[in-house]
Parts: structure tokens; C-alpha cells; sequence
């Protein structure tokens, strides 16, 4: 095995991360250029960039960091060192990768569990678990609670540990391992409270402040871990039994609360209250609703997102917006709620609701402020009342966070649109099931419903993207096998964001299957029947789109070379010997002049214009006000 040179561990891992702050730097002259010109220019910037970048990153990743992973290089402790030093110093900064830190630590924790070395394995799990948690999709969050828990374990040898950093991190892991996002039933709520116990027993030792009293505040640790188990046990659907009430009224609430100086309460407590009363019955649902919402409008602290985004935990003013909103929604969704004014009061709330998301810096690929938002706006969809609205939110809040999902898939809305266009005239039995008639005439009348249908298809089609954005958005390099793994269930994702919300029925199987095959034989998920959903001709339509865009990209993160819109055709959609494509959808593309012409246009030439357009209107800074203009290019 080869061994690598000392230093070029640490010059890899400081040019890419600067080549990631580069990208963000031009990604914010497109959101703030001033002209069409400026902005132009800033785009070819930032493609030329990406490209250089991910020659650059690929060679350097298969000298330093592929073999490594792969067992292909010999790893002694002065590599392992430098790896070590460099992943701690992305860490303590809130910087994530796939690959030079989840990857890498894997491998560290197996180097320094052989080594024995426990006081570094220690470390390194802990970072590991922090890589994990600043991912915001469920499966990374309950590995990083499997890490932290791991370390939270260690506390029987704290006292044997020479360094403070390392006793530190086990106090932190605690802290994480009790924190949780949902807890589905009071099994695992019983479950976060023995854990909160065991390690309020352990902070509470003697040999244990004796040692470390001098540099660390152990009641103010015991005070935020008792604040994240409140939040655990209260963000959840289910109704808590009687055994966890008695326990956070007995043990956790303070002494004292009432509805009198709620608004003077710490939100964990006010929240806890509320909610605990509610399900004790001393509180009806209407009250419950109405007390939660004058408690957020009480408390206006402004957001340091500067603190919040460096770090890897939520500030009390970032806690009672956030969170505060969240129980709102949910307590509004209640069934017993019956509140006359329900409407308003929702509108209210989402109104508050925008102030928050508005305010957010918009360039941060921090996940967990991006999990956040998306469980707000699934609660809030929940109540919403018009389906219109219920759009434009997903639209502002998810859709806009995330420029490249947002880019994409409004291509994929023109481009779907035009190829409904053309099967309307041509085949319009296609829709009969959908429609519900065998008259052409009936579907020709509702042209225009199905079109803007296949639209707002084509924009919700990739919104489980949203829960791995830091892939989607930062990659420059080829993904690792758990990057491919988490996109491919980004058809999952989509769906369990809209679950239980009024949107749900009418597009979820289309978010669902859009990347199943024509003939339900491959593709994913599995477990999606796309042969036999009535929706299927609109799934259909949405993979052949989805499939045009990106053959055909020359402006986005497609990093080999993109083809034209004849070769992609012919290359991507004909040759198509696993039946991922509806071929006689293809066929009447093919063979139409006018449905080749309008997808080779905006597929090449207008493809600048159409993103300049998205990024006018959706993306670029609001104060600007500036004219938009629409490039009328969708349908004839």
C-alpha cells in the first residue's frame, strides 16, 4: 500500500473548502446582480467554476481521499492525525461533507478504535455525529443519535479521561442523544426521560464536578438538556399517557407557571404547559390554539442566524419562533378545534410565519434550519384552505431555499407543458381515465386545466429534495454511494412532506413515481405501483420532462458534457432498452416539427433567458423590485 504525503491532506481540504465559499460568493452575485447583463456574466462564472472545480476536486479526491476510504492506502496515525485536525476544524465551523467527513470519519473511528486509542475515537464519533445530524433527513439524524449515544456511553470512564475536550463532548453527546425532532409513541418518550435521568445522575456526581466545576457550568448543561427533553417529548402527533404528564408536571415544568405569566416564560415551558393542560383536559383545544399564538406574538427577540448557523444548536429567540410556530399549525390541525375564527387565525399564523422565513439568510445550506422549515410548512399545510395558497407557500419557503431544485423543476414544467400540449390534439384518449370521459372534445375544452396541472406537477415533482439539499446545492465531485442512496429517496421524502395535507391525493403520486419505469419494472421506489395509478399518464409526462432537462443542461451543476435536444432524444429517450420511457409519448415528440422545435428552443437558446426569469422573480433580492420579464415560450 502507498502512503500518503504529510500536508496534502490539509492543502486539499482548505482549496475545497474555499471552493465551496467561491460558489456561494457567485451564487449571491446572481441573487443580487443588478442587469440582465451582470447577471449573465455571473452565470458563466459560476459554470465555468463548478466545471474547473470539479476537474480539480476529482483528481485530487482519487490521490487523497478514494483510496483512503477504499482501503487502498496505508493509514498510520500521523495520516490519521491530519485528517483528524482537518475534519475538527470544518466541524467546529459548521461545514458538512458527504465525503471528507462523514466518510473519512468512519474510517478515523475504526483506525482509532484498533489503536485503542479511546479519547480520540471519542472525538471522532461525536464529529460523526454532528456530520449526521446536520443532514435533514430522518435516516442521518437516527445515525447521528446511534453516535452521540455511543459517546453519552462513555461517561462510566469521564473521570479517567485526561483531556477536558474529550470529557466535554460526552457531556454534549447526552445532550444531543435526548434531543429529538418526533417521538412517535410514549414508549419512546418513556425511553427519553430514563436517558434524561441517568445523565442527570451522572452530571450530578461528585467526582464529576470536582474535576470539571472550574471549567464548565454543570446546572446549565442540566438546564438545556431538561429544555430538549420538554421539546422531544411535546413535538409529536400522539397524545401523551398519563405516566409522561404527571412526570413533566412533577419534575419538569417550574414551579409557579400559570396563564398569568405565561409570556414571561422561556417558550419550552410555556409550550410544555400548554400542552400539558390540553391533554390533561384543563385546557380546551380553541383555548390551547389561542394561548400558543398570543404567547409567539408576545415574545419578538430578533434571530442572531449568524450564531445559529455557526453552530449546531437552536438559540432561545430562534426556539420560541421556530418551535412556537410549529406547535401553533399543529395544535390548529387539531380536530376538536372549532374556533369560529379558525380561517383567520390560520392566515395570521402564516402571515407570522412569513416574517420568519423571509428574514432567513437565504445563501445557508444549514440543514438543520432547512428540516425546520419543512416540518413548519407540512404543519401548516395541514390547516391551509386553498390549494393555491397552499403552493405559493411550498413555493417560497422550500422551493426557493433550494435554486437549483427550483430551477429545474420549472423546466421541467415547460417542457411537460409543451409535451401536453401536443397530446391533447393528438392523443387525447390518453386522458379519458383522468378526465373521466371518452369525449376528445372534453379534454380539448379542458386544456387549460390540464395544463396547469401538469405544471404545478412538474414544480412539486423533486420537493423531497428540500431534505437533502446539502447534495443537491454544494456537490463539486462525483456523489458517494450514501449520497446516491439519500437522492433516490428523495421520491419519499416528497411524498411524506405532503402526507396528511390537502395536496396530498392529487400529487403525490406523481411525486411519488416520477422515477419509476414505464413499465414498473425498475426505478424507485419500489414499492410504487405506477403501472396501475390513475395518474399514470401525468407520471409518465413528468419522467420524459424531467428526463429532457437534464440531458439537455448546459447551465447547471451537469458537470459532463450536456447534449442537445435531438441527440438527448435519441440518446436518453429512444434507446431505451429498460422501458423507462412511455415510448409512445416519445414517437409523437419525435414526430411532431413544432413539439421538437419548442423543447429544442428552450432547451438551448432560451434556456438563459427562462433562468433569468426564475431568478427575477423567485429568487433574487425582493427590495430590488425590479421589472419582470416572462419569456412566453411554454405553449402556443
Amino acid at each position: 500500500m502507498s502512503v500518503i504525503e504529510n500536508g496534502l491532506i490539509t492543502e486539499f481540504y482548505n482549496t475545497y473548502r474555499q471552493n465551496l465559499e467561491t460558489v456561494r460568493e457567485i451564487e449571491e452575485g446572481l441573487v443580487k446582480a443588478s442587469d440582465r447583463s451582470s447577471w449573465v456574466e455571473k452565470l458563466a462564472e459560476k459554470s465555468d467554476f463548478l466545471r474547473s472545480a470539479y476537474v480539480y476536486n476529482e483528481s485530487k479526491l482519487s490521490e487523497l481521499i478514494y483510496p483512503f476510504v477504499n482501503n487502498e492506502v496505508e493509514l498510520d496515525e500521523e495520516v490519521a492525525d491530519e485528517f483528524f485536525d482537518n475534519i475538527y476544524a470544518m466541524s467546529m465551523a459548521a461545514e458538512n461533507d458527504s465525503l471528507l467527513t462523514t466518510e473519512v470519519l468512519l474510517k478515523l473511528q475504526d483506525f482509532y478504535k484498533s489503536r485503542e486509542q479511546e479519547e480520540k475515537w471519542i472525538l471522532t464519533t461525536y464529529m460523526l455525529a454532528l456530520s449526521y445530524n446536520d443532514k435533514s433527513n430522518d435516516r442521518s439524524i437516527e445515525k447521528a443519535r446511534d453516535c452521540f449515544e455511543d459517546v453519552a456511553r462513555m461517561g462510566y470512564k469521564y473521570c479517567e479521561l485526561k483531556e477536558w475536550e474529550t470529557r466535554r463532548r460526552i457531556i454534549m453527546s447526552a445532550y444531543y442523544s435526548i434531543e429529538d425532532k418526533d417521538l412517535q409513541n410514549n414508549e419512546e418518550r418513556i425511553e427519553r426521560i430514563v436517558q434524561y435521568e441517568n445523565f442527570k445522575k451522572f452530571l450530578e456526581r461528585k467526582d464529576v464536578r470536582d474535576l470539571d466545576s472550574d471549567k464548565f457550568d454543570f446546572d446549565e448543561i442540566l438546564s438545556l438538556i431538561k429544555d430538549a427533553l420538554m421539546w422531544a417529548l411535546v413535538r409529536s402527533d400522539s397524545a401523551p399517557n398519563r405516566a409522561v404528564l404527571e412526570y413533566m408536571v412533577r419534575e419538569l415544568l417550574p414551579d409557579g407557571i400559570n396563564r398569568d405569566n405565561l409570556n414571561r416564560q422561556a417558550a419550552v415551558n410555556a409550550v410544555s404547559y400548554i400542552w400539558c393542560n390540553l391533554y390533561s383536559g384543563n385546557l380546551p383545544a380553541d383555548t390551547a390554539v389561542i394561548l400558543l399564538f398570543k404567547y409567539y406574538e408576545a415574545n419578538d427577540e430578533i434571530i442572531d442566524y449568524p450564531s445559529v448557523l455557526s453552530s449546531h444548536t437552536a438559540n432561545e429567540a430562534y426556539q420560541k419562533k421556530i418551535t412556537c410556530m410549529q406547535e401553533c399549525f399543529r395544535a390548529l390541525a387539531l380536530p376538536n378545534v372549532t374556533l369560529e375564527n379558525k380561517e383567520e387565525l390560520f392566515y395570521e399564523m402564516a402571515g407570522e410565519f412569513r416574517k420568519i422565513y423571509t428574514s432567513i439568510p437565504h445563501l445557508t445550506n444549514n440543514g438543520y434550519i432547512n428540516d425546520d422549515l419543512c416540518r413548519t410548512v407540512k404543519l401548516m399545510l395541514r390547516t391551509a384552505y386553498d390549494e393555491e395558497e397552499s403552493l405559493e407557500y411550498i413555493q417560497e419557503i422550500i422551493l426557493n431555499r433550494n435554486s437549483m431544485t427550483l430551477i429545474h423543476s420549472m423546466m421541467v414544467g415547460k417542457i411537460a407543458c409543451i409535451i401536453m400540449d401536443a397530446l391533447i390534439d393528438k392523443v387525447p384518449d390518453m386522458f379519458f381515465e383522468l378526465i373521466g370521459t371518452k369525449d376528445p372534445n372534453i379534454v380539448k375544452n379542458r386544456r387549460s386545466y390540464l395544463l396547469k396541472y401538469i405544471e404545478r406537477c412538474a414544480h412539486l415533482h423533486d420537493i423531497g429534495k428540500a431534505y437533502i439539499s446539502d447534495i443537491i446545492n454544494q456537490q463539486t465531485r462525483k456523489l458517494t454511494g450514501e449520497e446516491y442512496f439519500l437522492i433516490r429517496q428523495h421520491p419519499t421524502f416528497g411524498h411524506e412532506l405532503l402526507a396528511d395535507t390537502k395536496l396530498s391525493g392529487k400529487y403525490n403520486s406523481v411525486i411519488e413515481g416520477h422515477h419509476r419505469s414505464f413499465d414498473g419494472q425498475g426505478g424507485y421506489p419500489p414499492s410504487f405501483d405506477n403501472v396501475h395509478d390513475r395518474m399514470k399518464i401525468m407520471i409518465d409526462i413528468i419522467t420524459i420532462a424531467d428526463c429532457i432537462d437534464a440531458a439537455t443542461d448546459t447551465l447547471g451543476r451537469n458537470y459532463t458534457k450536456s447534449k442537445t435536444w435531438l441527440p438527448a432524444l435519441a440518446d436518453e429517450l429512444e434507446s431505451d432498452d429498460q422501458m423507462r420511457y412511455n415510448q409512445e409519448i416519445v414517437n409523437i415528440i419525435k414526430n411532431d416539427a413544432e413539439t421538437c422545435n419548442n423543447i429544442s428552443y428552450i432547451t438551448d437558446a432560451g434556456r438563459t433567458d427562462i433562468y433569468y426569469d426564475i431568478y427575477r422573480k423567485y429568487i433574487s433580492d425582493k427590495e430590488e423590485n425590479q421589472e419582470i420579464r416572462v419569456e412566453q415560450v411554454m405553449i402556443k
